[in-house]
C-alpha cells in the first residue's frame, strides 16, 4: 500500500549538509527498490560553462559491483557520497563530468546528480523500513514525486545575493562542490567551525571589502553568521531532503520516516 508523504523544509545549511554527507545513520535494512529510471538528470542550479552558458542536464550511470568495491573502501560516509558522484556521473551537458567541474556545481546540483544515481541504480520507487505499533512495516517512496525539487528560475544572477547584516550588507555565493568536500574533510570540527568553512567559501564581501581571509569570518557577529547561513538556506537549490510523515495503515498514527541519501544509498 502507497503512503502519501509529506516533504518538510531544509534545516540550517551546516546541519544539512551534515545530515546528507556525514552522519546519516542508515536504516537497520537496506531499503527494497524497484523499477529501471532514466539516465538524465535535471540540473537546478545549472552549470555554467567557459562560454557563459547554462548547462541544465547531467547524464548518470548505473553502479556496477566494480564500482561497489571501490565505494566500500571509503571509511566514512561522506567520502562514500563523494566516490559515488564521481563514479556515476558521465557528463554535465556535452561535457565529461571532470573533478574540476564537478567541485564547481551548486551543492543543490551534486545531490540531484546523486539521486539520479540512486534512481538509475535501484529504480524510482524505494520501500523504507518503519517501526510502528512494536514492529517493522515497510512503506513506498516515489522518489520523482515525494521529493521536492527547488529551482533556480535565473541560475546566473539567483547565485548571488545580499544579506543585510545589524550594521553592513553581505555579497553571498551559494556553495558549490568545494564547500561540500571541505566539510567532508573536516567532518571532525564543531557546528561552529563547520560553519566558518561554509562562510569562508561563499562571502565575497563584507560591505565593500573583498573576503580573503579566515579571520574575517570569525571576526563576523554570531548573529550576522546565522542570518547568512539561514539566506544560504533558504535560495539553495536542489532536492529537498528532509523526515517525511507516513501514516501507518494499520493503525492510523503518524510515523516520522528519514529519507535522504545515506538511506537511500546502502555501501
Amino acid at each position: 500500500m502507497t503512503n502519501t508523504i509529506s516533504a518538510a523544509v531544509n534545516p540550517a545549511l551546516a546541519n544539512q549538509m551534515l545530515n546528507k554527507a556525514l552522519t546519516e545513520t542508515p536504516q537497520a535494512r537496506t531499503p527494497e527498490i524497484v523499477s529501471p529510471s532514466d539516465t538524465t538528470v535535471e540540473l537546478p542550479g545549472g552549470y555554467i560553462n567557459a562560454a557563459g552558458e547554462v548547462i541544465r542536464t547531467a547524464e548518470v550511470r548505473e553502479l556496477t559491483g566494480k564500482d561497489e568495491e571501490v565505494i566500500s573502501k571509503t571509511n566514512n560516509l561522506g567520502k562514500a557520497i563523494l566516490t559515488i558522484l564521481q563514479l556515476g556521473t558521465v557528463k554535465i551537458g556535452n561535457e565529461p563530468a571532470t573533478d574540476k567541474i564537478l567541485d564547481e556545481l551548486l551543492v543543490g546540483d551534486r545531490d540531484a546528480i546523486l539521486l539520479g544515481i540512486i534512481k538509475a541504480t535501484f529504480g524510482n520507487t524505494a520501500k523504507l523500513p518503519i517501526f510502528s505499533d512494536g514492529e517493522q512495516k515497510f512503506v513506498e517512496i516515489d522518489l520523482n514525486t515525494d521529493i521536492k525539487t527547488k529551482v533556480l528560475a535565473d541560475p546566473i544572477n539567483e547565485r548571488m545575493f545580499t544579506v543585510k547584516g545589524k550594521s553592513v550588507e553581505y555579497t553571498v555565493k551559494l556553495p558549490n562542490g568545494v564547500v561540500q568536500r571541505e566539510m567532508v574533510n573536516n567532518a571532525d570540527k564543531t557546528s561552529a567551525e563547520l560553519s566558518t568553512i561554509v562562510l569562508e567559501n561563499t562571502l565575497v564581501r563584507i560591505g565593500e571589502n573583498p573576503v580573503y581571509s579566515k579571520a574575517q569570518v570569525q571576526a563576523l557577529s554570531v548573529g550576522d553568521r546565522r542570518k547568512i547561513i539561514e539566506e544560504i538556506n533558504k535560495r539553495a537549490p536542489g532536492p529537498q531532503f528532509e523526515n517525511i510523515v507516513v501514516t501507518d495503515p494499520d493503525t492510523g498514527s503518524e510515523v516520522t520516516v528519514p529519507i535522504n541519501l545515506g538511506t537511500l544509498f546502502q555501501f
